[in-house]
């Protein structure tokens, strides 16, 4: 059964909402910055990252609410809220059953300045007196639980943590759900965040670009990663619904690299014309990154376009990615930046693509692929 995507929201680098992160698309803003990071010790680091913007949640959540969410999951709540209103579906309205709609999130770190700060107050406190507000939404589930609360859905509930592919084991979670008869309708996104401490942890061991630099260049697998945080959500529902679908949802898996199963045999590939990946042009990502470019090229003789060096890399960046892939089934061919410019060349002779295959293996064993395709 496949599910088609009726709603979506977006917060990061580029701008909250699907319009402003079209149209930074669109110019090619570079949305890398010189940032501030507060290391442990006091002192404080400036380095390149794609921070995202404050999610702009004026007329969506009660300002009640928001004052009890902490940037995370603002991320999360706002996009989520946004999907909802670009299919109409208002949830306090009736417009479908609470206990029909899902949630499910994927998200590596989760609400990890959030856990710094119980983990501070347990320290300087002591065990008794720690904070249980803090506790409480340090938790990665809190993701999906605060989204649903805010909604008032109390169908599935599910926040999976899979590192680089934690947004594509949410979208196979969702397909799974909707498939089984178990949800009407799920909002699936992916969200994560950056910190200083986070940055710190990664500077140390040389995974971060610490120097000055234009931007992530997917293609060059010279340098060091420069990361980025934001939020995306998707609301999937079954086809021949009552509201507009934007792109269909084939297939989703997600699978282990050393299973010896090539997961690409699990997926329909005939008709696809454009495929999609996590790139991030890093020295330690770049020999799996040709690996799979080399079975990609294999299997498919289609171009291969990635992203990261739009909004950054981060381990639930793929969910902006699959937002990017509903854009293009819709008619629209963005040219990717690298290094902080468009790199029309990949996208020359590019038409809106029909039917688009996201690969996105990860460096710590796991493997997600989905399918897309234009209704």
């Amino acid at each position: 059964m496949s599910a088609v995507v009726t709603g979506m929201g977006v917060v990061s680098a580029l701008g909250s909402g699907v319009e402003a992160f079209k149209a930074a698309l669109q110019q090619g803003v570079n949305a890398c910055a010189m940032h501030e990071f507060e290391r442990m010790g006091g002192t404080k680091a400036i380095a390149p990252a794609y921070r995202a913007v404050a999610p702009d949640a004026k007329g969506l959540i009660d300002p009640r609410k928001l004052r009890r969410m902490d940037r995370l999951i603002r991320m999360a709540a706002v996009s989520a809220r946004q999907a909802l209103n670009m299919a109409g579906l208002q949830p306090e309205r009736g417009d479908v059953d609470a206990s029909r709609l899902g949630v499910v999130f994927g998200t590596a770190y989760g609400a990890i300045g959030t856990t710094q700060e119980f983990i501070d107050s347990w320290l300087k406190n002591g065990q008794r007196h720690a904070s249980p507000l803090a506790f409480m939404s340090s938790v990665h589930g809190i993701l999906a639980s605060q989204v649903a609360l805010d909604i008032g859905a109390t169908g599935a509930n599910l926040t999976l943590s899979q590192r680089d592919v934690s947004f594509e084991a949410a979208l196979a979670s969702a397909l799974g759900l909707l498939e089984s008869g178990r949800a009407d309708a799920i909002l699936v996104g992916g969200a994560d965040e950056l910190t200083g401490l986070l940055h710190e942890f990664a500077s140390h061991f040389r995974y971060v670009e610490n120097g000055p630099s234009a931007g992530c260049d997917p293609w060059s697998g010279e340098g060091r990663a420069i990361p980025g945080d934001g939020g995306a959500v998707l609301l999937l529902e079954r086809e021949g619904g009552p509201r507009r679908a934007l792109a269909r949802v084939e297939q989703a898996r997600v699978s282990r690299h050393d299973t010896g199963r090539e997961i690409l045999d699990d997926l329909n590939l005939g008709g696809v014309d454009l495929a999609t990946s996590c790139r991030a042009g890093s020295r330690r990502s770049a020999p799996l990154e040709h690996a799979r470019s080399g079975v990609l090229a294999e299997r498919l003789a289609v171009p291969e376009l990635s992203y990261r060096g739009n909004f950054g890399n981060f381990p639930s960046a793929g969910a902006l990615q699959a937002v990017v892939n509903v854009l293009m089934l819709q008619g629209q061919v963005f040219a990717p930046l690298a290094g902080g410019r468009q790199r029309q060349d990949l996208v020359t002779g590019i038409g809106p693509p029909r039917r688009i295959l996201h690969d996105a293996a990860s460096v710590t064993g796991l493997h997600g692929a989905y399918i897309l395709s234009a209704v």
